[in-house]
């Protein structure tokens, strides 16, 4: 509780500072010397900050553009494929497409832990020490195989533009399901996508008309066309679904999500390419790679990092811009389908996809979303609810205009003549 002073007759005496050699070269370090440091290490600060925000955005732009030319151009790559006329076995190419996708999964998932070895262990935990949980994969696995099998056949006898709008019946497929297995409940405004939803689908079928290429398109293969595309659009809802109902403790990252399914996709796929008797593709070549074009290996390819770029998207981008990529894409794929393929548009065609597009948005959105996006295009329009009809906006309403709850301002009573004010305590 006291403090000491040193006595007169033994003083302190501080330790001699060490000084660098370049210390008296410095100037004197005083406040305005300081501030000025501290200013500068401040705007260091927010321009990397500002940089890394920069490259967030860069990174969300690159990954919609990315998203949204790979939906188009796998569908119009698949086509393509079977347009040219060369012969190949489509359970070869999904083999394919499940053997690049393993050392993708890989790669991303040494990228995400940080080394070759921090992912090995990963694995071995999630795959190895739980056997269980890895063999569930095994159901999943069969299913995306009969969906990439489904999907060559119903691109060989469907348009590329009216695929790609039919396949989006497994918005439909996914909700149904989810609401019988999981016990979900949907929102009204999702009803009513669901709904426009299957009107799009249906005017897309009522408005295709295909090329004549010298023999028009029977109706019996359009009929296999559409039945490949639901059987698709099925297996992958119940696979989205089950993997979300069974395996609800254990929820790994994405990419050893990957790499279960390869594990269990590439014997299976193998056991489809024995069991498919294409004798065309035998008789003329013993190699199973027969009529593999430069065209089908890029649908390969993107058919193979199609899994991939949308986790990133969803990473960086969101559903709402996803959504948004999404649409970009169908009319992408339909104006691609009409450039290579001589596909008609038809009025049918164009409300159909924009009935679809509207159901994706509405379908992924909240309803705070909805009430402001109502509310910006009512704005943008020049119109203002009153009294329950839409009117144009008056110089009136774009005044401001106090809040309800505001309390007007008191003033004070006059005081009688003579009198001095009360004093206030």
């Amino acid at each position: 509780p006291f403090i000491l002073a040193p006595t007169p007759s033994s003083p302190t005496r501080r330790p001699p500072r060490r000084r660098c050699r370049l210390s008296r070269h410095l100037p004197h370090p005083t406040p305005l010397l300081l501030r000025s440091l501290y200013l500068q290490s401040v705007l260091l600060h927010e321009r990397r900050l500002a940089m890394s925000s920069l490259s967030n955005e860069q990174l969300k732009g690159l990954s919609l553009i990315v998203f949204t030319l790979q939906n188009a151009a796998f569908v119009l790559l698949m086509r393509m494929s079977k347009v040219m006329g060369s012969h190949y076995n489509s359970t070869v190419a999904v083999l394919v497409t499940e053997v690049l996708k393993m050392p993708f999964s890989l790669l991303l998932l040494a990228y995400e832990k940080g080394g070759p070895v921090a992912a090995a262990s990963q694995l071995h935990h999630d795959v190895v020490l739980q056997p269980y949980d890895t063999i569930k994969i095994a159901i999943p696995a069969l299913l995306y195989t009969i969906q990439n099998n489904a999907l060559f056949v119903a691109v060989e006898h469907l348009e590329a533009a009216v695929f790609q709008v039919t396949y989006q019946l497994k918005t439909l497929t996914t909700a149904v399901l989810t609401v019988a297995l999981l016990g979900r409940r949907l929102a009204i405004h999702q009803w009513l996508a669901l709904l426009l939803l299957m009107s799009g689908t249906v005017l897309v079928q009522e408005g295709k008309q295909p090329a004549k290429r010298g023999v028009e398109q029977s109706a019996s293969s359009f009929a296999l066309g559409v039945s490949a595309t639901v059987v698709a659009c099925v297996c992958s809802s119940v696979a989205s679904v089950y993997l979300e109902k069974v395996l609800v403790e254990s929820k790994p990252s994405i990419w050893v999500r990957n790499t279960q399914l390869c594990l269990f996709t590439i014997p299976i796929a193998f056991v489809g390419t024995l069991l498919s008797a294409d004798r065309a593709t035998m008789s003329t070549d013993a190699s199973p790679l027969h009529g593999f074009t430069p065209t089908l290996w890029a649908a390969i390819f993107t058919n193979a990092v199609g899994g991939m770029i949308v986790a990133v998207v969803m990473k960086f981008a969101g559903n709402i811009l996803r959504n948004f990529a999404q649409a970009c894409a169908i009319i992408l794929g339909g104006v691609g389908s009409w450039l290579l393929f001589d596909f008609q548009i038809t009025p049918n065609f164009v409300c159909g996809v924009a009935l679809v597009i509207l159901s994706i948005f509405i379908y992924g959105s909240k309803v705070e979303q909805l009430a402001q996006w109502k509310a910006s295009t009512l704005s943008a329009l020049g119109l203002a609810p009153r009294g329950g009809l839409y009117l144009p906006l008056t110089t009136e309403d774009t005044t401001p205009q106090p809040p309800r709850d505001a309390v007007p301002p008191t003033t004070p009573p006059p005081q009688p003549q003579g009198q001095p004010p009360p004093k206030s305590r």
